[in-house]
């Protein structure tokens, strides 16, 4: 018993190391991969992942959320929804809708929505002179299924569907990808996760009716492909979980070369373009502490590309407050979270409720 307790007492005080870190080097400039379709899709989802570091692939320790891992969705046992939106600067947005369907006896689903945009831009002709003021947006849809093949094993499938609307004389493209992903409890308290994300998910572009002959065609403007390794383990008093992750992402890129061309006539330019895909990876590690039955704390770091380790850890840190009423178990969520490259703060606020 007093090795337990002992046991217990070193991971508190661990856990709360991890937090102070967290939220004193909370403006300490970080930076992200960045350049690739869809980033908005790889910030996490609502206040509760976000704040932990985004390390739910193997672990449903704090609800439900099938965007990290689609064998997530096996571990419904009831029905909870997910609202959050975040604050942030220069007028852009990022909101979530997350909800969990129960199918015993031994299925679930998991669907949410993610938003992310820019909002009130001051539209301007070549010669600086006013026009009008717009926004873009992106969404994504998905759609998990999780099944528990028995008592360790759960698998999952996810399907996706993502939309970007930039400008009304661009035409507004639609995407389709895959998520697949398992969980395995190695021991009573020790998990892994395994993920593959945003496989073929991918948006096409054409901009030749705004600009004419200056105007290009995109096609397959892929979204990184994420390869997630990860493991969790949740202390005997059922009240703290530990979670890292490491991840590569296969990233294709297209790489334009120009030469000039002789011969008849006058000299020419060529251009031309290859693809070429590489690789970036990244390692998480964050934690969850039930404090009461009323109150849990979150904290987490992020190391967002091995290449350049000292200007991309990035810190987070959150809370909830379980609210006293018996309808719906509602909570009120909060994570603050440091932007890539430094540019800002962000507030993740969210609410959740139990059907």
């Amino acid at each position: 018993m007093m090795k337990k307790q002992i046991k217990i007492g070193m991971a508190k005080m661990v856990w709360v190391m991890l937090a102070a870190a967290a939220l004193l080097f909370a403006d300490t400039a970080a930076a992200q991969s960045g350049g690739f379709a869809g980033s908005y899709s790889r910030m996490g989802i609502g206040a509760r992942g976000i704040g932990a570091g985004n390390v739910f692939t193997s672990t449903a320790f704090d609800g439900v959320y099938a965007h990290y891992n689609p064998a997530l969705a096996a571990f419904n046992r009831g029905n909870q929804i997910d609202l959050s939106s975040s604050m942030m600067t220069f007028n852009r947005m990022m909101n979530s809708v997350n909800a969990t369907f129960s199918l015993p006896p031994n299925a679930g689903i998991n669907a949410g929505i993610l938003h992310a945009g820019v909002s009130d831009f001051d539209g301007r002709t070549l010669s600086g002179y006013p026009t009008d003021r717009f926004s873009i947006n992106d969404y994504q849809l998905f759609v998990a299924f999780g099944l528990r093949a028995n008592e360790r094993l759960n698998l999952g499938f996810a399907a996706k569907v993502v939309h970007a609307s930039y400008f009304d004389d661009v035409n507004r493209p639609w995407g389709f990808g895959i998520d697949l992903g398992l969980t395995y409890r190695l021991a009573t308290d020790l998990s892994l996760g395994i993920a593959i994300q945003d496989i073929l998910t991918s948006l096409s572009w054409d901009t030749s009716d705004l600009y004419g002959t200056a105007g290009s065609t995109r096609k397959d403007d892929r979204f990184p492909t994420r390869y997630k390794l990860a493991l969790s383990y949740v202390l005997p008093n059922q009240k703290i979980m530990f979670g890292t992750e490491y991840e590569i992402r296969a990233q294709r890129s297209d790489v334009i070369s120009a030469s000039v061309a002789t011969g008849t006539g006058s000299p020419r330019i060529v251009r031309n373009t290859d693809q070429i895909t590489t690789s970036s990876n990244q390692f998480r590690v964050g934690s969850v502490y039930h404090v009461h039955e009323r109150f849990s704390l979150r904290a987490g770091l992020q190391i967002l590309d091995f290449d350049y380790i000292e200007e991309s850890i990035q810190y987070s840190a959150g809370f909830s407050v379980h609210l006293p009423f018996d309808r719906f178990s509602p909570s009120v969520d909060y994570a603050v979270v440091q932007e890539a490259d430094g540019v800002s703060l962000m507030h993740v606020f969210a609410l959740r409720f139990n059907l």
